[in-house]
């Protein structure tokens, strides 16, 4: 399983990072032959997120490769959110030194960017937790898988968190600005919910 998984996991990696970054415009493969038989096992765990359809549509393409394990399944979710928040942090930061915001909408702008860092490095770390959760066997309950599971959903949990607040230092300033720093952020925000509903429905099923 663990010599498997060693090659499937870099390979599922470049292809969700060169798909899923943007979330938008990327051509995604259809689901055939195995991946088509695994799409209700994506499906039933994404029907508990926050936003399904867009779970189905970020997952969909990798049901081969997840086949029918949940830590495959969270580690190919929160690799998708890892691309979309670095995603957006690259459009804070190009929209924070643009210069033509009003000095506290770029001090907003400033604050988001920080925020958006700390999301990206705590999704990093849930990215590489989940990698070694998967690499186990199956279906092996132990108490250093319980901690890391736990570990992720603390991670995942503040990034949502930080894309929240970052939309947030937004509130007062015009339409036109916190629509488009909305237009960043969303997004992600989303796959954060999604992934951290997956990894908390896999906490559910981890025996105490």
């Amino acid at each position: 399983m663990a010599r498997s998984l060693d090659c499937t996991l870099p390979l599922l990696s470049v292809v969700l990072l060169s798909c899923c970054c943007g979330l938008s415009g990327a051509a995604r493969p259809a689901p055939s032959g195995a991946a088509a038989g695994n799409t209700s096992f994506v499906r039933a765990w994404c029907a508990g997120t926050e936003y399904p359809a867009l779970c189905d549509e970020t997952l969909f393409p990798y049901a081969a490769a997840v086949g029918t394990s949940p830590a495959r399944l969270a580690w190919a979710a929160l690799n998708a959110t890892l691309a979309g928040a670095r995603g957006a942090t690259k459009a804070m930061k190009a929209m924070a030194a643009g210069g033509h915001l009003a000095p506290v909408a770029a001090e907003a702008a400033g604050d988001c960017v920080s925020m958006l860092g700390d999301a990206v490095d705590m999704l990093r770390q849930s990215v590489e937790a989940m990698a070694e959760q998967a690499e186990e066997e199956e279906g092996q309950a132990t108490q250093q898988a319980k901690f890391r599971v736990d570990s992720v959903r603390t991670w995942a949990s503040a990034a949502l968190t930080d894309d929240t607040m970052c939309m947030e230092g937004f509130k007062g300033e015009a339409a036109g600005v916190k629509e488009a720093v909305r237009g960043h952020v969303v997004g992600p925000a989303h796959l954060t919910a999604n992934a951290l509903g997956i990894v908390n429905a896999m906490a559910a099923q981890t025996p105490p």
